[in-house]
């Protein structure tokens, strides 16, 4: 099939201008800030939220997979570096997360309102369990009922509820004070 009168495998996507990449750089920065200073000192219901993760779902909700994974990679190497972890573990989440927030958004209609706490959910459940996958390949090993009930509930709750007031202040964000009615972009 043909667009624009080229071969599908020669189409180029189009990526973020200069000053749409100025509103991603912040938003970057306003993760880190979020998940390094704020998050840590936030206990609501055992958890402590994932305002990183969040924010890098919802910008692979806007911009898509390409630059949801790009963002993710840049979060996760961010957070890693702040908070002193692990460097590849959490760029590698955060990767699969911007990528697997920007396919949906690309395969689904998002006009319905529950796509960032569908997409928030999923994200938090994949997350942990990738997360706890790897301590437990590392033999840092946590019994399953305090995973369960101490760490992965409370967190798909929290960050489930924190998904849409982030949402729609990333998506204004990165819209640049936009029309939030107008269309999704691309």
């Amino acid at each position: 099939m043909r667009l624009n009168g080229a071969p599908d495998d020669e189409v180029q996507r189009r990526w973020p201008s200069g000053g749409e990449i100025a509103r991603l750089v912040v938003m970057l920065a306003i993760a880190t800030l979020l998940q390094t200073t704020v998050a840590p000192n936030i206990r609501i219901l055992g958890a402590n939220p994932d305002f990183a993760l969040i924010i890098v779902v919802c910008v692979g909700l806007l911009k898509g997979s390409e630059i949801g994974a790009v963002f993710g990679f840049a979060t996760g190497t961010l957070v890693a570096i702040a908070l002193m972890e692990p460097l590849g573990l959490s760029a590698f989440v955060f990767v699969l997360i911007g990528y697997f927030a920007g396919r949906y958004a690309e395969t689904a209609d998002l006009s319905a309102g529950y796509a960032p706490l569908v997409s928030a959910f999923a994200a938090t459940l994949l997350a942990n369990v990738l997360l706890a996958t790897a301590q437990f390949l590392l033999e840092r090993q946590v019994p399953l009922g305090f995973f369960l009930g101490r760490v992965l509930i409370p967190s798909l709750i929290l960050n489930t509820l924190l998904a849409a007031p982030l949402y729609l202040a990333v998506r204004l964000g990165l819209r640049g004070g936009g029309d939030l009615r107008a269309a999704r972009i691309r």
